[in-house]
């Protein structure tokens, strides 16, 4: 087996090339881009002479090394997925061809994203080198230099966010574009758009154009998945047996933790369409692996989480992920409010390593105004010990679940909007003021058997995190 190589290519940076601008058109395009790179990849070797044993064509398929060596195939994609593609070349020499044209394509494609590019001997022990191949890329990726392939001279017109050379103008908005948006653009022009769930407008997301264009982005990603692979492997190192573990798992996981929510989430919109809410679309940015990124209405994000992981069903599948939400106006800069829904997923994934990983997590954020910190600087200088988010979701038991703080604001909205808001602004100006506000609810409401007990920590934070959203996930028809 000396002969062979096993290969491992990692696009470096992902987020930073999709996110480098705050147009959606580009941001779609730039993940689109990315999200098809592999494919195109093994469609260019294969008309230039490199064979791929059922060119991209992996999943399902049992894979046999003693076929792959009897075949008159040059290459074998072993698996894609977590940004990463896998592949066994017949030799070196096949190896340094396939990246040479991978290398060519990455500009033409994209500009400036670059490969990091590993690559062992085949020994016959499938886990030794996967772990010496996983160990050579995390060197490359410290000690790899990135390579932008162009230059500015002092009378070049430059990207004033990017500062790349502006190479034409954009046919949407006759903003000038650097080589790298064309590239997007192109990309984001051959995305297929189902018409009837989702949209290339944000417009068509908001409630009311011109009234309310509250909303939201929702960035789902997968617990621990490295743990599970490395479960999923187990003590086998012979190659046909790890290799087939792997497509099942990465078949699995895309069905578990994208497909099957989609598809969920799709139906449950379809339905709320019929009902004659218009707004019921989403807009979907990134969907592979076990990571979902998607822009909806801000009004429609607790279905959309309640039909996520009812369909994630952590219980039965064992799969667990955390959510992250920001709300934000339709205009607000869209990779800083990303940037805001990853921070509000991270910080559920801290929350779920209390729990080995084995837990649910939700957390939201209210893009008010400008963003100018991150959101752990604002939760640490505006609402600490304020808030209880994240919320875990399948804590029934737990002090501070999802389920308990969606009843309780069900339970206290019958004080009405105006009371609640009067709650938070309490909380913020100190106990004093918050308790004096308790005292007048409950004696307000003490025939519709509400008694807000002024002592109990977790209900003075639920209010307050109620009130970021009561308009949009609680108010009633006659409030809003």
């Amino acid at each position: 087996m000396s002969d062979n190589r096993l290969a491992l290519y990692d696009l470096r940076s992902k987020q930073e090339y999709i996110y480098r601008t705050n147009k959606i058109r580009e941001i779609s395009g730039g993940s689109a881009l990315l999200s098809k790179m592999y494919d195109k990849f093994i469609e260019k070797a294969k008309n230039e002479g490199i064979s791929f044993i059922n060119g991209g064509e992996w999943i399902g398929r049992e894979f046999s090394f003693d076929d792959f060596e009897k075949s008159d195939r040059s290459a074998e994609v072993v698996y894609i997925g977590g940004g990463n593609l896998m592949v066994i070349y017949k030799n070196e020499n096949i190896y340094r061809k396939a990246n040479k044209l991978l290398s060519r394509m990455l500009i033409d494609e994209t500009w400036t994203v670059n490969a990091v590019v590993s690559c062992v001997s085949v020994s016959g022990d499938f886990k030794a080198d996967r772990a010496e191949l996983y160990r050579q890329n995390a060197i490359n990726k410290s000690t790899g230099s990135i390579n932008v392939p162009c230059s500015v001279l002092p009378f070049t017109q430059v990207d004033m966010r990017t500062y790349m050379p502006i190479v034409e103008k954009n046919k949407y908005k006759q903003d000038s574009l650097s080589c790298e948006s064309v590239c997007k653009y192109k990309a984001y022009d051959d995305i297929d758009i189902k018409e009837e769930l989702s949209t290339i407008y944000l417009d068509e997301l908001t409630t009311e154009k011109g009234r309310e264009s509250l909303l939201a982005i929702i960035y789902i990603d997968g617990n621990n998945m490295g743990a599970k692979l490395k479960n999923e492997l187990g003590d086998e190192h012979d190659y046909d047996k790890c290799i087939n573990a792997l497509r099942r798992f990465s078949e699995k996981t895309a069905h578990n933790f994208v497909e099957a929510p989609i598809s969920a989430i799709e139906k449950m919109l379809l339905g709320k369409q019929n009902e004659g809410i218009k707004y019921a679309k989403y807009r979907k940015v990134i969907a592979g692996g076990d990571e979902i990124t998607l822009i909806c209405n801000a009004r429609i994000v607790p279905d959309i989480l309640y039909v996520y992981f009812r369909t994630l069903d952590s219980e039965k599948s064992n799969n667990y992920a955390c959510a992250g939400v920001a709300i934000f106006h339709s205009h607000a800069p869209f990779a800083d409010v990303y940037e805001i829904a990853e921070q509000c997923c991270e910080s559920g994934k801290k929350c779920s390593r209390k729990y080995e990983s084995n837990a649910n997590f939700i957390d939201f954020h209210f893009c008010r105004a400008g963003i100018t910190n991150d959101m752990e600087i604002v939760r640490e200088k505006q609402e600490k010990d304020l808030t209880a988010r994240p919320y875990r979701v399948d804590g029934e038991h737990e002090e501070y679940s999802y389920s308990k703080f969606i009843d309780f604001a069900k339970k206290i909205k019958e004080i009405g909007r105006s009371n609640i808001k009067e709650l938070a602004a309490a909380i913020i100006k100190g106990e004093s003021y918050y308790r004096f506000e308790i005292e007048r609810i409950n004696s307000r409401y003490k025939n519709k058997g509400i008694h807000i007990d002024p002592t109990n920590e977790r209900s003075r934070k639920m209010i307050f995190d109620i009130a970021q959203v009561y308009d949009l996930w609680f108010a009633k028809e006659e409030e809003r």
